[in-house]
């Protein structure tokens, strides 16, 4: 026991140190949707109330924030803790990933595999087309999610417990990550359909599958009464190919996680075939259609983009889970072939840690490999902070770069006129850009838009621009 203790810690701390890796010598927030947690938390802690301003649009109010859930989680953790934002973003991802972890042992445990489901999710890997573990995002605390609802559904579905627990899960999920909410309620269907299925094994499950489909409908009603626009746009997109981002296929997803844990997911599916066990089916049929929609929702552009885009990393845990089966199994079969029970446990113990190993360096290796972008450097974040610092409140909104824009609008706490992803799917991000490049010379276009600060690069001469700083022009008011 004191064993598995330990080893649980140092998975735990492997855990922390597998997410912190691409911050290990950058110490701001990465992708431009960490950017965009920032600013929205931020926007939404100084307003007060949900209908906060939109920083990256030129103060306008936002309607619905689909994943304010999120946005308080890492705002109250902000008042409480007093940490600055950029701590926040740093090491917060290594302590869900750690949760993460420990919700997969906890799954685990009971089964005899606890330590090794824990061991495989600390691979998943963070990329900037999928996200991951690595960035604060809320698919990234989504996943952990995942074991969770089937530690619930596998171990407390004998009386009311179960569906109040999923059901408060479920409304949770619904303002932080509507889609993850998507992954769960299959998850959760899945796993009461068949144990109605299997009612004659698991009577008391069966009862309680009816009161969690139940549960579903006051659910999916709150959702459509607080986001109606934001169902109805993902409705269109989803019939319509040509609304869909225009984005290539995904490609080496499995060769990111590794091929050691793929081969161990296909090892645990055989095994689940070969048993008649409901909450293994239910766990293998969600897993198998989840890749089957990742490799045909390319081919016709039909469905939810968003779960195709952070698809992989459901399965990613998914994997995980049934591969710790396959390692519990390799124990099973050494064992017998073994004499000797200290001879058993020692070769079972050194060909799974030499397995471990091997994982854990293909894995190192993949994540230093990993390509990120930067959308700051030292010198860029000290401009914005000197804006934030030494700018008069008067000057309220900035354009730049589009992409520069996602962090400008958080560090110098002004509005960026728009933020935006290259290559500037909207009008509005294209026009900034076209301004900035013809050396920013119509004043009358940044008066007529409210725009009083100019951030670029590029030589701008222009009398009504006086330059105050580094890279940085304020509208001279006659």
């Amino acid at each position: 026991m004191r064993t598995n203790f330990l080893l649980l810690v140092m998975i735990l701390i492997l855990a922390f140190f597998m997410a912190s890796i691409p911050h290990l010598d950058y110490q701001y927030p990465i992708h431009t949707d960490e950017w965009w947690r920032y600013g929205d938390a931020y926007s939404l802690l100084e307003a007060g109330h949900p209908a906060y301003p939109d920083i990256f649009d030129n103060g306008a109010v936002t309607d619905t924030d689909i994943e304010i859930g999120f946005h308080l989680f890492i705002g109250e953790l902000k008042l409480i803790t007093g940490l600055p934002w950029l701590a926040i973003f740093r090491f917060l991802p290594g302590l869900i990933l750690a949760l993460l972890a420990f919700l997969a042992y906890a799954f685990g445990r009971k089964k005899g595999y606890g330590l090794e489901v824990a061991f495989l999710v600390t691979l998943i890997p963070t990329t900037i087309r999928l996200l991951g573990p690595a960035f604060l995002v809320p698919v990234a605390l989504g996943i952990t999610f995942i074991p969770l609802t089937l530690l619930i559904l596998q171990r407390f579905m004998n009386d009311f417990r179960g569906p109040v627990m999923l059901f408060l899960m479920l409304l949770s999920l619904l303002f932080i990550h509507p889609p993850t909410l998507a992954v769960i309620s299959a998850i959760i269907l899945m796993h009461a359909g068949l144990f109605m299925v299997w009612r004659g094994k698991s009577p008391g499950q069966a009862k309680q599958s009816v009161f969690v489909l139940l549960m579903f409908i006051p659910i999916y009603m709150l959702m459509y009464w607080w986001a109606a626009d934001w169902i109805g746009l993902v409705t269109r997109e989803a019939l319509s190919p040509e609304l869909h981002l225009q984005l290539p296929p995904i490609q080496g997803a499995v060769s990111e996680f590794g091929y050691i844990p793929a081969l161990l997911f296909l090892i645990g599916t055989g095994i689940i075939i070969m048993r008649r066990s409901a909450e293994d089916w239910a766990l293998l049929l969600l897993v198998v259609g989840l890749l089957v929609y990742l490799q045909v929702y390319p081919l016709f552009y039909i469905g939810l983009d968003i779960i195709y885009e952070r698809g992989w990393l459901y399965v990613f845990v998914l994997m995980a889970l049934i591969g710790g089966l396959a390692l519990k199994n390799m124990r099973l079969f050494i064992q017998p072939i073994i004499a000797r029970q200290s001879l058993k446990t020692a070769a079972f113990t050194g060909a799974i840690f030499i397995l471990a190993v091997i994982m854990l360096i293909i894995s190192v290796r993949n994540h230093f490999s990993e390509y990120y972008y930067y959308l700051v450097d030292d010198v860029t974040y000290q401009d914005f902070i000197w804006i934030r610092d030494n700018v008069p409140e008067k000057y309220q909104t900035g354009i730049l770069d589009t992409n520069v824009a996602w962090a400008f609008a958080p560090l110098t706490q002004k509005f960026a006129y728009t933020a935006e992803v290259s290559p500037n799917f909207h009008m509005k991000g294209r026009a900034a850009m076209e301004f900035l490049a013809e050396g920013a010379e119509d004043t009358n276009w940044l008066v007529e838009r409210g725009i009083s600060i100019v951030y670029s690069a590029e030589e701008v001469n222009t009398a009504h621009l006086s330059k105050v700083n580094h890279n940085t022009y304020l509208l001279i008011n006659d």
